[in-house]
C-alpha cells in the first residue's frame, strides 16, 4: 500500500532517515497546481437582482483564468476541474435575505446559492467553496439572487484548477 509518510520519523518518502533505510514502498505525491486566478471588486454597490456582481481579475495565470472577454464583471474559464471559492458581504435589503450564486453559462449552479435572512440593514458576510467542472469557454458569473437590489461592500473569487 502507498503512504506519503512512511518512515518513523514521518519524513516524506523517499527521504532516507539517518537511523533506518529508504522507503520501499510507492509513493504517490498529490497533484499540486499553481494555476489559479484571483478576481476582487471592493467597492461593489448597488447590484440589482439577478445582475452580476463585478469582478476584476488582480493575480494568476491569464491564460486558463481570465477576465471574460464577452461578459463584463464575469470569469472565463478554459476547460478542465475548479476548485472555486467565493464571498461576498453586504447590507441585508428591505426584504431581508442577502443571497448570491455562481452562474456558469447562462445557468446557476446547484449547490452554489448562498443566503442569509437578517434583520434588515445588517451587514451579513457569505462564502462558500466547491468543486466543478467545466468545457472550454466557459464563462462563471458571481450573482445577486436576494430578489431585490442589494448593496454589496465587497465581493472575490479564487479560481484553481485541480485537474
Amino acid at each position: 500500500m502507498a503512504r506519503f509518510n512512511c518512515c518513523r520519523f514521518n519524513h516524506p518518502c523517499p527521504i532516507c532517515c539517518p537511523c533506518i533505510r529508504c522507503c520501499e514502498n510507492t509513493v504517490i505525491n498529490p497533484v499540486i497546481t499553481s494555476i489559479f486566478g484571483f478576481f476582487n471588486n471592493l467597492s461593489a454597490g448597488t447590484i440589482a437582482d439577478d445582475a452580476i456582481i463585478p469582478l476584476n481579475f488582480v493575480e494568476g495565470d491569464s491564460a486558463n483564468i481570465a477576465t471574460s472577454p464577452t461578459v463584463p464583471g464575469a470569469v472565463f474559464l478554459a476547460a478542465g476541474t475548479y476548485q472555486v471559492t467565493y464571498l461576498a458581504g453586504g447590507t441585508v435589503p428591505a426584504g431581508g435575505t442577502l443571497a448570491i450564486a455562481l452562474r456558469l453559462n447562462g445557468i446557476v449552479i446547484e449547490g452554489s446559492t448562498l443566503m442569509a435572512s437578517q434583520t434588515v440593514g445588517d451587514v451579513v458576510n457569505l462564502s462558500q467553496t466547491i468543486s466543478i467542472t467545466v468545457a472550454q469557454g466557459s464563462t462563471l458569473e458571481l450573482i445577486n439572487v436576494s430578489g431585490e437590489a442589494t448593496t454589496y461592500s465587497y465581493a472575490s473569487m479564487f479560481v484553481r484548477v485541480i485537474e
